[in-house]
C-alpha cells in the first residue's frame, strides 16, 4: 500500500504525542519522549507508558504501511486509552476507502455555471446514479464492519442505538440490528426522494408508504411481543409526538403510561399526515369527527390523571406559560414566578367580570375600569419578570389577551386549553327598523 504522505504521518504522530501527554498527565504517570531522530532504537527514542516502551520507528511504521491492526498493537501497547487508540486507528482505516470513495464522487463539470446550483442535485448523495449510490452503502458498511474487527463495538458510540436510554431494554446485538434496520431505509427513502427532484408523484407517495411499512414489518420480526411493545411506548410516531408533550407537562412515567394507549388510539384513527408525514387531504366530515374524538382524549385524559393534573398539562401546553417558564430559567428567577405569573390571569378576568356585571357604571366606565385593570396586570409581570424580560415578554405577544381588556371587553378562557374568546362590555346598538312605506 502506497505510504501516508508525511504531512499526514506528522499530523498523526502530533497528535498521538498530544493525545499521550495527556494520558500520562491524568494518570500520573511519566516518562513520555518523544526523540526527533526517527532511525534509531536509542533508549530515548521511544514512546514509553505504563504498559512498556514501543520504539517510534515502529508508530511511524505502522502509519505509513496503513496496517490498522499493527497500529491499534502498538499504541496498546504504549499504553493509551481506548478512546485514542480507536481514533487514530480508525483514521488509518478511513484510508484504506477514501479512494473508493472519491471514485464514487461526481467529477466537476469545468463548464457548469458558477452562480447556479444543479436542481439535481439534492439530499446526502448529490446527483450519483443508483448503481452509485448502491456502492456507497457498500462501501460504508464494508468500513463499519472492518472497524468494529479490529477495534470490536464503540462503547462510547453517540448513535442512537447504542447509548439512547430508550433502547436500554434491548440487547447490544438487538440494537445494532435495530439501528442497521433504521440506516437502510432512511437510505432507500433518501433515494426515493432524490429521485423526485422536487415534483413528488403519486407513485412516489407509494413508494414512501411502502418503505415505511417494510421498515416496521421488519423491526417487529426482529422483537419479542414484549420488545415490540416497548418499542411502540418508546419509539412509535405517537411517542415521538407525546415525549415533547410530557416534558413540558414534567409528567411521571405512570402518568405517561396511562395516556400513551389513549393518543395512540386516536392518532391511529386521526391522523392527519400520511406515514411518510406528508399532509393528506381530507373532508369536512372528518375534521368534525376529530374535533369530537379530540375532546373525548381530553376527558379520557382528565379521568386516568385526575382533574389538577389535567389542569398542569393544559396550562403547560399554552404559549404563555411555556414562556414564562423560559424566562424564568434564563434569568435565574424563582421557580414560581411563571405558576405565579400566569395564575394571574384568572385573578384578571375575575375582576373583569365584576366591572362587567357592576349595574352601577356605565359603558364608558367599564371600558375605562378594565384598561386600568390591565395597566395593573402589566405592572405586575414587570415587578416579577423585570422591565426588559416583561417588555420582552409582551413583545412576544405573551398575554396577548390584555390587548383586548384594554379595549373594554371582557376575556374567557377554555378550560380545556386551545385559546379564549372577547365580549364587549359595551351593548351592541340595536339596528332600526327601516320605516314603513307611506
Amino acid at each position: 500500500m502506497k505510504a501516508l504522505p508525511l504531512l499526514l504521518t506528522a499530523s498523526l504522530l502530533a497528535n498521538v504525542a498530544l493525545v499521550a501527554t495527556v494520558t500520562m498527565r491524568s494518570s500520573g504517570t511519566h516518562g513520555f519522549h518523544l526523540a526527533s531522530g526517527v532511525g534509531s532504537h536509542a533508549a530515548g527514542n521511544t514512546v514509553a507508558a505504563g504498559a512498556g516502551k514501543v520504539a517510534n520507528v515502529d508508530v511511524i511504521a505502522a502509519l505509513q504501511t496503513g496496517d490498522p491492526e499493527a497500529l491499534r498493537d502498538i499504541l496498546r501497547a504504549a499504553g493509551f486509552s481506548e478512546e485514542a487508540v480507536r481514533t487514530f486507528v480508525s483514521m488509518s482505516i478511513w484510508k484504506r476507502y477514501e479512494a473508493r470513495f472519491k471514485a464514487l464522487q461526481p467529477k466537476p463539470d469545468p463548464s457548469k455555471p458558477w452562480w447556479k446550483d444543479d436542481p439535481r442535485q439534492n439530499g446526502w448523495f448529490g446527483n450519483m446514479t443508483r448503481a452509485q449510490r448502491e456502492e456507497m452503502r457498500k462501501i460504508q458498511h464494508e468500513q463499519r464492519d472492518e472497524t468494529e474487527r479490529i477495534l470490536g463495538p464503540d462503547k462510547n458510540e453517540n448513535g442512537w442505538g447504542w447509548q439512547d436510554p430508550r433502547m436500554a431494554f434491548l440487547s447490544a446485538d438487538k440494537r445494532k440490528q435495530l439501528q442497521d434496520i433504521q440506516q437502510d431505509y432512511q437510505e432507500l427513502m433518501g433515494e426515493v426522494q432524490q429521485d423526485m427532484q422536487g415534483f413528488q408523484l403519486p407513485s412516489d407517495r407509494e413508494k414512501l408508504r411502502f418503505l415505511k411499512e417494510e421498515q416496521k414489518r421488519d423491526i417487529e420480526a426482529m422483537l419479542t411481543p414484549e420488545e415490540r411493545q416497548t418499542y411502540e411506548l418508546r419509539m412509535s410516531q405517537t411517542a415521538q409526538n407525546l415525549r415533547w408533550q410530557m416534558t413540558r407537562f414534567d409528567a411521571t412515567e405512570e402518568e405517561y403510561l396511562k395516556i400513551f394507549p389513549l393518543q395512540k388510539a386516536f392518532d391511529e384513527k386521526y391522523n392527519t399526515n400520511d406515514p411518510y408525514g406528508s399532509y393528506v387531504e381530507r373532508d369536512q366530515n372528518f375534521w368534525k369527527e376529530r374535533q369530537a374524538a379530540e375532546k373525548q382524549l381530553k376527558e379520557q385524559m382528565k379521568g386516568v390523571i385526575g382533574e389538577q393534573r389535567f389542569a398542569d398539562y393544559v396550562r403547560s401546553q399554552e404559549s404563555d406559560y411555556q414562556q414564562l417558564q423560559a424566562a424564568a430559567r434564563r434569568l435565574d428567577l424563582p421557580a414560581d414566578t411563571a405558576s405565579r405569573v400566569y395564575s394571574m390571569r384568572d385573578d384578571m378576568t375575575a375582576s373583569a367580570k365584576e366591572i362587567a356585571a357592576n349595574d352601577n357604571l356605565g359603558p364608558d366606565q367599564k371600558k375605562q375600569a378594565l384598561a386600568a385593570l390591565a395597566a395593573k396586570a402589566r405592572d405586575q409581570v414587570r415587578t416579577a419578570l423585570g422591565t426588559e424580560a416583561a417588555d420582552a415578554y409582551f413583545k412576544n405577544n405573551g398575554m396577548g389577551w390584555l390587548k383586548e381588556m384594554e379595549k373594554g371587553n371582557v376575556v374567557t378562557f377554555s378550560s380545556e386549553g386551545g385559546g379564549w374568546s372577547s365580549q364587549s362590555v359595551v351593548p351592541p346598538t340595536p339596528k332600526k327598523k327601516p320605516a314603513a312605506a307611506p
